[in-house]
């Protein structure tokens, strides 16, 4: 007596459309053609996996190819109206300005919060009385400022990353402009999430920057006067481009994983497991940077 053997039934793999689509989406990112700042409007859209789960149930076990379709079409759509939102004039009219008088302070300590959008940070005319100033375009900053005796402490936060998932009803695209006063000692730390950040330190007086980079673009101009900074970058799967001025000595560390460096080692010789200013020990104006890269690239000029 022969058996009969039931057909064998096959199922889309929703999962692995789903990895195709997010690497297709940061491939597009790193070359340009989306911004990084999409994440925080494409997350928005996270019901369409309930969608895409239940068609697969439905349809896939029937016609696979049908389901691979539909699933494909969700996702597309979600994206189109993801990036439809995040260039919509009609949701970035919300602008909002902040400014701090600098007072009698002697130094500030300066944090950055900044998730998803274009990030700018430069300084201050010499002749500005202010600590900072910043303009915010699209859904908004929070900033906290707490003096302590001559030094200041200033947080500034995105106003859509302080608010509870149920409650994030804007975009999630920001615009800032942050600039710092110039002459007075700056501690900067600066974290973002999925953003496109430049920061032009020539005119401002660091002591130290701590950077702190998820996903993105960033490029950083060293500061230019004279004096000690020291600079510590830690990025996962990010671009970065560090500029430092000429006549500005620096010694760089990298530690790096499954990236691309680029160093400029005319200027800065290998020397064991770092590079470094041949005339580092003697230069008035100094950098220590620190660099840790796990995917992505960094360049040194």
């Amino acid at each position: 007596m022969s058996e009969t053997k039931s057909p064998k039934k096959h199922h889309v793999s929703i999962w692995g459309i789903i990895l195709v689509f997010v690497g297709v989406v940061l491939l597009l990112q790193n070359f340009d053609v989306l911004p990084w700042g999409l994440w925080a409007t494409l997350w928005r859209f996270w019901p369409a996996l309930l969608i895409l789960i239940g068609l697969n149930i439905v349809v896939g076990r029937y016609k696979p190819w049908l389901a691979a379709v539909i699933i494909l079409a969700v996702l597309a759509v979600s994206l189109g109206l993801a990036v439809w939102q995040y260039q919509s004039p009609l949701l970035r009219e919300v602008i909002s300005t902040y400014s701090e008088p600098r007072g009698d302070l002697h130094e500030a300590v300066v944090e950055v919060d900044f998730q998803a959008g274009h990030l700018r940070l430069s300084a201050l005319p010499p002749d500005s009385t202010n600590l900072v100033e910043a303009v915010s375009r699209g859904d908004g900053l929070t900033a906290d400022f707490r003096p302590q005796d001559t030094v200041g402490h200033l947080r500034l936060n995105s106003a859509w990353d302080r608010r509870p998932p149920w409650g994030r009803v804007g975009t999630g695209w920001t615009e800032w402009k942050v600039e710092l006063a110039q002459g007075i000692p700056l501690i900067l730390e600066v974290k973002s999430d999925a953003a496109d950040v430049a920061l032009d330190l020539r005119h401002l007086k660091m002591t130290r920057l701590d950077l702190e980079l998820n996903a993105g673009n960033c490029k950083v101009r060293m500061p230019s006067g004279e004096g000690i900074t020291r600079a510590f970058i830690e990025a996962n799967a990010a671009n970065i481009e560090i500029t430092i001025p000429e006549g500005v000595a620096a010694r760089i560390e990298v530690d790096l994983n499954a990236g691309v460096l680029e160093i400029d080692e005319s200027r800065f010789p290998r020397k064991g497991d770092y590079y470094i200013s041949p005339n580092f020990e003697d230069a008035e104006s100094r950098i220590y940077l620190k660099i840790d890269l796990n995917a992505g690239r960094v360049e040194v000029l």
